[in-house]
């Protein structure tokens, strides 16, 4: 079956991807398919790409070494995000109403007004731009400008973004929202190795003895990786440490779960780099030959010089900080062999205010047992976005210039003979929190956001915003008119999105794949390469951006690789294999790890192109199996430094002094507040621009929560499931959120997700209550353990709307929105001082029309539904509590007649009840999976069942965590409870 290889849109592990078109006996229209019998750059297709989704499916890729076929949720539903609702087609202008654009304060609103907004050519929006750029920087200088890139471009997008930037305009102000979770790993692999590298490969996982995840929770934020980090400890008996604040999925597995108290991971790794140099395993030739610095870190690391002092300091007992350091230090009797260790970090580390000191903290272990680049050992920096470490090989961040390079003379002038230019920046420009805080004071004049939402994904938003309203001029390259951030753009460009562009990126392990168009781009959307080249030749710099195709960009990308490394040979990033490409070997160009030398060949050690379509958990598991037989046939598996020479001028690497002040608050702490911590949802990605219209990953977190712990609650005289107004301390900012009572919490902790906007939720996210505090060394924000105040947030009414309903919902405070199947609903949640202000009313909200209102109370509920000529268009059930039931089955209530049987069907539903998403991979619910549980062990001797057979039955049965297996700890749990209630029923009986 004819296919495209590409690969997943979603986190650093990057996932490979196969696009086939379904067989025909699968498809009711046969005519409308595409005569093109294969996927290529430029598809040639003959229906629509709406239609078009419907005849293509989507599986992994067995042969790409990141992922060997599996895919998580995310992955599986990435076709469902192709043609999602207000996609941004066609370049649009917003007038202009005042001397600094449109009125700015409507953008306070969901939507900006039609009718300040026009389509226009993109020749008017190049012009538009390159007038603008022009004027500003004629009149305020080249760094009054700026540009915000994302992880979610692709290289070459990435690569011409920065030449414009920091090539030609002069202007050292771009920056990408890497820094908001990976600078800190950055600044520590360069000031120990000399360089950006990470070392190791995935393979490292499979070969450890020990694998440690910090601040990292593997299981829901790179569930693939973890999938083959439990295959391996299954195979190899490896031992598992999680350390994190939060008991998480992750640490659901652990052999050793580290509960430490938040911001002390630093104390912890300085104590173990003690342990280690007071230990057999120091390795002593390896320090004196490869490295220096060795006595300056330990000396500042000896406030952590005791299992005691690093107990006081981290909240853990001195059993488990011992058993943990252990796995460092003891050598195993059999010829005194050592663990093999990876030491594997995650935005638990990177995001905070000492994240580049934890970082190097244990990269000095490493260095300590002389580690660095063997097979199943090391440190490994897990990458949060799809291209984050291609943005940083071009310079994407306003730290550094292309390939690595730094801002020396030396550097600067290769640069500038290369790209044939005078204009190269001498310095760093402003990072991301610097460029909002300098618009917002009214010094940069001019910005170009790509891919990003800042407005979201930033800390202290109200700067962010203020920002926004006041900058001259903001342009914004996106999929969709419908973020946050988009609302307060003076010109909207129409990007191309996953499916529609072509490019290369770069994984955590340094793996190389093409991202392969294979539907034609929707409307007049662009690549993002070709909108800046245009911009750039209408600026006037036509000699250096005259590419008309990606290929040509990556070469040349891959040329300056190439001279970087031949002036400073001591570099490891290069592209000099790849340097003299064609376009025909770039497209068909596989998976490939660098560096990659002049006499690399062309494919990486991915040499097996037969295409095994994986049907089965089985079926995977064989494939794995032959694989680990021959695994240089299959496995990325090229690490750095072995040898011990590093990229620093001398080769040697650095320790570095890591001292752990402990963190004292500079006030007292308020009353009724917590330490917030801030991450992912297992099925949620960033600000749910694309996610978030995808149903199944909408039913497992459907609205915004505050995880605590039930000791947390009743000292607050909070139940779980009340509403909690959350107030950011001294920014004065509030989210509403429901409390959820979860003893995985801390005692005063507390948890949300990141995801939230006003797109989606009417209170925004809860990064508009964290401050913008930096790490000094990384200027990476430290989103993780601010404190938050929280209050009750007393409520009369809450409900739940699908379809035109009678409501108005415009003046509660919590509104959240559901994308659903074939639709979406709102919950809500009303005060009785909105409904006394007649902000909760009946309002039809269809004109002209005769429209019927019926209520009825039922089982505590009120009813109310919206008829129009006898057909039901909208339902609104409310109560004094949460209303719960099946979202999706009252939406196909929708578009019937009211009979007796209608009633019936939907009084049963409120009488059921709802349950959340558990498998949002085969969509299995709670409910569905605990009634499983019961029928096992009501048909079997309740002694003999254990938990492990109700969860492998539950599977078979049902599918749940069959496939990409991130909640197999959620039916874990399921049976646990399960057989809890059994046992207890039995000793009632009893």
């Amino acid at each position: 079956m004819p296919s495209c290889r590409t690969t997943c849109a979603y986190c650093g592990v990057g996932c490979g991807i196969e696009i086939h078109r379904r067989r025909s006996e699968e498809i009711e229209n046969k005519d409308s398919i595409s005569q093109s019998d294969k996927f290529t750059e430029k598809p040639d297709l003959s229906s629509t790409n709406e239609d078009y989704v419907k005849y293509i499916e989507l599986d992994g890729d067995t042969s790409h070494s990141a992922n060997l076929g599996y895919l998580c949720a995310k992955g599986m539903s990435l076709l469902e995000g192709i043609n999602f609702p207000n996609k941004l087609l066609y370049p649009r202008l917003n007038k202009r109403q005042s001397p600094y654009g449109y009125d700015k304060t409507a953008a306070e609103t969901n939507a900006v007004p039609a009718n300040i907004s026009k389509t226009v050519g993109w020749q008017e929006a190049i012009d538009k731009i390159a007038s603008k750029f022009n004027s500003i920087i004629k009149q305020h200088g080249s760094n009054s400008i700026a540009f915000y890139l994302s992880g979610q471009m692709l290289t070459e997008d990435y690569y011409v973004a920065n030449k414009l930037a920091k090539g030609f305009l002069g202007c050292s102000n771009i920056d990408t929202n890497s820094r908001l979770c990976m600078s800190s790993a950055v600044t520590a692999h360069t000031r120990a190795f000399g360089e950006d590298v990470v070392p190791g490969c995935y393979q490292d996982f499979e070969l450890a003895d020990v694998i440690v995840l910090v601040g990292a929770n593997t299981a829901w934020t790179h569930p693939v990786l973890f999938k083959r980090i439990l295959a391996a400890r299954a195979k190899t008996g490896a031992k598992l440490v999680v350390v994190d604040p939060r008991k998480t999925a992750t640490a659901s597995y652990a052999d050793l779960h580290l509960q430490l108290l938040p911001g002390s991971d630093l104390a912890l790794f300085n104590g173990l780099f003690c342990a280690i140099s007071n230990s057999n395993r120091k390795n002593i030739d390896y320090i004196h030959s490869h490295t220096q610095g060795f006595s300056d870190a330990v000396n500042a690391a000896n406030s952590c010089n005791s299992l005691k002092e690093v107990a006081a300091q981290t909240g853990l007992t001195v059993e488990d900080i011992n058993c943990f350091y252990q796995f460092y230090t003891v050598t195993a009797p059999q010829a005194l062999a050592s663990n093999k260790v990876v030491t594997a970090s995650g935005q638990g580390v990177n995001q905070s205010l000492t994240g580049t000191d934890t970082c190097n903290a244990i990269i000095n272990c490493h260095l300590a047992m002389g580690d660095i680049g063997q097979p199943g050992c090391g440190p490994f920096s897990l990458t949060g976005q799809p291209n984050a470490m291609g943005g940083r090989e071009v310079g994407g961040m306003a730290t550094q210039l292309a390939a690595h390079m730094g801002f020396t003379l030396q550097e600067r002038g290769l640069l500038s003979e290369f790209w044939q230019t005078e204009s190269v920046v001498k310095s760093k420009g402003l990072t991301a929190t610097e460029i909002f805080s300098k618009m917002a004071l009214g010094e940069i004049k001019a910005i170009w956001i790509m891919g990003t939402n800042p407005l979201v994904s930033l800390p202290d938003t109200a700067i962010v915003k203020r920002g926004l309203k006041r900058c001259e001029f903001v342009v914004m390259s996106d999929i969709t008119a419908e973020t946050d951030t988009a609302k307060y753009a003076d010109l909207l460009l129409p990007a191309q999105g996953w499916s529609e562009k072509s490019g290369t990126v770069t994984n955590s392990e340094r793996t190389i794949s093409r991202q392969r168009r294979f539907v034609l781009p929707q409307g007049e959307s662009k690549a993002d390469w070709w909108a800046i080249c245009e911009v750039a030749k209408a600026l006037g710099f036509k000699q250096g951006f005259n590419f008309t195709d990606s290929h040509q960009i990556f070469a040349e990308h891959a040329m300056l690789t190439d001279k970087v490394v031949r002036h400073f040979p001591n570099k490891r990033f290069t592209l000099a294999g790849l340097s003299d490409i064609s376009e025909q070997d770039y497209n068909d160009l596989e998976p490939i790890q660098w560096p990659i030398h002049k006499n690399s060949e062309l494919t990486s050690s991915l040499v097996n192109h037969s295409r095994v379509k994986v049907k089965s958990e089985q079926q995977t598991n064989r494939l794995l199996e032959q694989k680990a037989r021959n695994p240089t046939k299959y496995l990325s598996q090229q690490r750095l430094y072995q040898e011990g020479r590093f990229s620093t001028n001398d080769g040697l690497a650095n320790f570095i002094a890591t001292p752990f002040l402990t963190q004292v608050e500079h006030q007292e702490s308020p009353q009724n507040s917590v330490r917030l911590n801030s991450g992912r949802a297992r099925d949620q990605w960033h600000t749910m621009t694309r996610t978030g219209h995808i149903p199944s990953l909408s039913a497992s977190d459907y609205q915004p929560e505050i995880l605590l712990n039930p000791l947390t609650l009743t000292q607050l005289q909070m139940a779980s499931g009340d509403l909690v107004k959350l107030t950011g301390i001294n920014l004065k900012k509030t989210m509403l959120v429901r409390a959820v009572a979860d003893k995985s919490i801390l005692p005063g902790a507390g948890f949300c997700t990141m995801h939230w906007s006003t797109q989606f939720s009417k209170s925004a996210g809860v990064n508009q209550l964290l401050q913008s505090n930096i790490d000094p060394l990384s200027l990476q924000p430290g989103f993780k353990h601010q404190r938050v105040k929280l209050e009750s947030y007393p409520v009369v009414l809450q409900g739940t709307i699908w379809g035109a309903s009678a409501v108005d919902l415009t003046g509660l405070s919590w509104c959240v929105k559901q994308t659903i199947n074939q639709g979406v609903c709102y919950h809500f949640a009303a005060q009785s001082t909105e409904i006394n202000n007649k902000a909760f009313c009946s309002k039809v909200g269809i004109s002209n029309t005769a429209v019927q209102t019926l209520e009825w109370q039922f089982s505590g509920c009120t009813i109310q539904c919206s008829i129009q000529q006898g057909i039901v268009i909208g339902i609104c059930i409310t109560d004094s509590k949460e209303v719960k039931v099946d979202v999706n089955a009252v939406q196909a209530l929708l578009n019937q007649c009211v009979d007796n049987k209608w009633l019936n069907k939907l009084s049963r539903l409120i009488q059921a009840g709802g349950s959340r998403l558990i498998c949002a991979c085969n969509g299995i619910t709670e409910t569905a999976i605990s009634a499983n549980m019961l029928e096992t062990i009501q048909s079997a001797n309740r002694e003999l069942l254990e938990v492990n057979q109700l969860v492998n039955n539950a599977k078979q049965a049902l599918g749940c965590s069959a496939a990409c297996g991130s909640c197999l700890n959620q039916v874990t749990e399921l049976a646990r409870a399960a057989l809890s209630a059994a046992n207890m029923t039995t000793q009632e009986v009893a």
